[in-house]
């Protein structure tokens, strides 16, 4: 089927990942996906460089005018369904639809989010048939379907294991990607969006760690419009010099390599995939207690969860994290068997299904 998915957010995310992903698996399988990205993005240059078939789009005006532009794409590609987040964008997709006289719409929920169909939602669903895509049983749970929505579909995330994407570093052998290395410890952190406070209390546990551990060393994964304030609250704490701020975009053995611990702060899709990433690479992962950080981290087997923490607690947490070098191979045994658990082939399969599901209210009318 050709499927166009619309990626709204101009920087990188886990929501523009789960897009590319299932794109380049429908590809795989002989579909022609094409995604739509914010024109001259980072996201937009992060699909192209994935060799995905990508449509820069303008995101100036409301939700008729990207309506009037989606609906463009999907006469020049006649795509038959598109796949959005959010309920603007869904209000979008079902006008552009509409104007277009064909497709219907599958509008993905970010994972650990529950459904919310608002005033824009109800008028999405009069406007265009669709239906709805969640990561897992229990986003679906007491959930109560549109009336006339296409029976729910669970699409998990998945993640590549380390062979497919692991690029050893100079001077460095495969099997030691990810190990835990108490000689130079690396604290891989990934943060968000409106996570600010929780960042700070990552850069204070921090503060508190270096003068007993010297030669620790952390990277914060953010996205792009936060980094430069990440940067003057660790220079406010005296931890300039030894905090690296990446972005996310970056391939996961960049972002993780010669890391010892990875520390999601991180919520939805972006947790997930930092949860997914650092497990295979057979990193010990650390998280605050929710339903979501639980479906991927056992604790005390592949992590550490706790509920809300002090830096006090968190840093007694990772200089005891740091120890575990004695068990270093079995942690990342454990790590890479939880993720193993999250196959991309599941996801490809889950995507297939939706598809299928709807193609039979595809009606072309022009």
């Amino acid at each position: 089927m050709r499927t166009c998915f619309v990626v709204e957010d101009a920087g990188w995310t886990g929501a523009a990942r789960a897009c590319a992903d299932a794109a380049a698996l429908l590809a795989a399988r002989g579909d022609e996906p094409c995604l739509v990205a914010p024109a001259g993005s980072e996201t937009e240059r992060v699909l192209r460089d994935a060799g995905l078939d990508v449509v820069g789009s303008g995101a100036a005006g409301g939700w008729m005018r990207a309506a009037w532009r989606l609906r463009r794409v999907i006469a020049a590609r006649l795509a038959e369904v598109v796949v959005v987040h959010g309920e603007r964008a869904h209000l979008a997709a079902a006008a552009a639809t509409r104007l277009a006289g064909r497709g219907v719409v599958l509008r993905r929920v970010p994972a650990g989010d529950a459904l919310i169909l608002g005033r824009d939602g109800r008028l999405a669903m009069r406007l265009a048939d669709a239906g709805f895509v969640f990561s897992h049983a229990d986003d679906v749970r007491g959930m109560t379907p549109p009336k006339g929505a296409l029976a729910a579909t669970l699409v998990p995330p998945g993640v590549a294991p380390p062979s497919a994407v692991a690029t050893p570093r100079p001077g460095s052998s495969p099997a030691a990607v990810g190990a835990i290395r108490p000689d130079a410890p690396r604290l891989a952190v990934f943060t968000g969006a409106d996570r600010r406070h929780e960042t700070l209390l990552v850069l204070r546990t921090f503060a508190l760690l270096a003068p007993r551990l010297p030669r620790l060393r952390m990277v914060v994964v953010a996205p792009t419009a936060e980094r430069d304030a990440l940067r003057l609250d660790a220079a406010a704490l005296g931890v300039a010099d030894r905090v690296d701020v990446r972005n996310a975009s970056a391939s996961r053995d960049v972002l993780l390599a010669g890391a010892s611990l990875a520390w999601v702060v991180a919520t939805s899709d972006d947790a997930v995939y930092a949860m997914l990433d650092a497990l295979a690479e057979g990193l010990w992962v650390l998280a605050e207690r929710t339903p979501l950080s639980a479906r991927f981290v056992e604790d005390g087997t592949n992590g550490t969860l706790r509920h809300r923490s002090g830096e006090a607690e968190w840093a007694s947490v990772i200089a005891a994290a740091m120890g575990r070098s004695g068990a270093a191979e079995a942690t990342r045994a454990a790590a890479r068997a939880a993720a193993a658990r999250w196959p991309r082939s599941a996801a490809a399969d889950g995507w297939s299904l939706a598809l299928e599901r709807a193609r039979d209210r595809v009606r072309w009318t022009a």
